[in-house]
């Protein structure tokens, strides 16, 4: 069992007993919670670096509670989900065709379950396990996910044998409170695919928006602090050549404003009684918006990122490869202060001539604490993003602070 899970984790379904509400009386110490953004790692990290994620490791085990998004489908050795003996997951090799096996895409995310343990060892015990590689090996990869998470004592949200499992929010108990997390996916992947395995929003659809406010409400009646995970990876173009009243072709309706939708969602989900709405997905991060005293993260960026192609500068205009993780004072089911470190993933530019694709691809991608001259720009990038939703940050120490009054 992983480090973190030792000290802290017991997983509460939605059939939980309502409790009411458990927060610490005035004067009593709150919770710490770290949140961070996906995870995409297709090898133990551990196979190739001594320390990987080194200066992260003091942040995540002082935390009661650590969340990320695990963007990937376990497939253990013993049951691979259909993928033959040859695949290989990082060059996402040999090609497979949507006929041959069930699944979300012809290169699916499969991972060992030795990954999950990586992240629960360094203290991860809170996961969103919805987003778009969710389903990439069917059923059987949701099944094999969520056991590998249980089996570690991580708490997760957002997939299951059936759509109200995959909705219904998990409760984790802590020191400081009763964190309820829900997790969902809004991609540009088929909804009728993974409608039944993964707790999916589809713009448009008024029964997914209802559905996940009847959750946070359940979720909010039950607990402290409700974080409501959203893997958000839909662009506007998709929606530019589909006729208002039409379906996308993945089974989105079409909406005027997809980012506009986005914070409409969002909204909804903190007035429904979420303590924080936590966007990911894109390449990039965005700034934090202050909604009603809440935090609204439309986008945080990546926590680690194996993916793309070896081409070194792929996708630099999106700025992939800088990242933040945030830690947040919560007292009295409110969060009082956040502190945002700056995170360079490495994209492996340095040691890309030592090693074929394979080789590189298994070891670029890992976030670590960035310093000096990269921190600062990172730091005011997000200071100006958040300005411009009116929230004030204040660089100091090599974070970015905003105080919630």
């Amino acid at each position: 069992m992983g480090r973190g899970a030792s000290r802290r984790a017991i997983i509460f379904l939605s059939s939980a007993v309502v409790l009411g509400g458990c927060s610490p009386a005035p004067g009593e110490p709150g919770l710490k919670l770290v949140i961070s953004g996906q995870a995409l790692i297709k090898k133990d990290p551990r196979l190739h670096w001594e320390d990987p994620f080194g200066s992260l490791r003091s942040i995540l085990q002082h935390a009661d509670v650590a969340f990320t998004n695990f963007e990937m489908a376990v497939g253990s050795e013993g049951n691979r989900c259909g993928l033959s003996s040859d695949y290989e997951t990082s060059l996402g090799e040999p090609p497979l065709s949507q006929t041959e096996r069930p699944g979300n895409t012809s290169g699916p995310h499969a991972v060992d379950d030795s990954v999950m343990e990586f992240l629960a060892d360094l203290g991860f015990n809170l996961m969103s396990l919805a987003n778009n590689h969710a389903w990439d090996l069917g059923d059987c990869g949701i099944e094999a996910t969520r056991g590998a998470a249980a089996d570690l004592g991580v708490t997760f949200a957002g997939t299951g044998p059936d759509v109200s499992t995959a909705t219904a929010p998990a409760f984790l108990e802590v020191e400081g409170g009763r964190i309820a997390l829900i997790a969902a996916t809004t991609s540009h992947d088929e909804r009728s695919l993974i409608r039944h395995a993964v707790n999916g929003v589809w713009t448009g659809r008024q029964e997914d928006w209802s559905r996940n406010l009847a959750a946070v409400r359940e979720a909010a009646s039950s607990s402290d602090f409700v974080v409501y995970y959203h893997h958000f990876q839909i662009d506007d173009d998709e929606f530019l050549e589909v006729l208002p009243g039409d379906s996308t072709d993945d089974g989105h309706l079409w909406v005027e404003d997809v980012r506009g939708w986005q914070t409409q969602f969002a909204r909804a989900v903190l007035d429904a009684g979420a303590s924080m709405y936590l966007g990911n997905g894109s390449r990039s991060f965005d700034g934090l918006e202050i909604y009603k005293g809440k935090p609204l993260i439309r986008q945080i960026g990546g926590l680690a990122y194996q993916g793309l192609s070896p081409v070194i500068g792929h996708y630099d205009q999106h700025r992939p490869w800088e990242g933040l993780i945030a830690e947040l004072d919560i007292r009295e089911g409110a969060v009082e202060r956040i502190e945002f470190i700056p995170l360079a993933l490495d994209e492996g530019e340095t040691y890309r001539s030592s090693y074929d694709d394979l080789g590189f691809l298994m070891r670029r991608g890992l976030a670590e604490v960035a310093t000096d001259v990269l921190a600062e720009s990172i730091l005011i990038h997000f200071r100006d993003l958040s300005a411009a939703y009116g929230t004030s940050v204040t660089i100091e120490g090599g974070r970015g602070i905003i105080e919630f009054l």
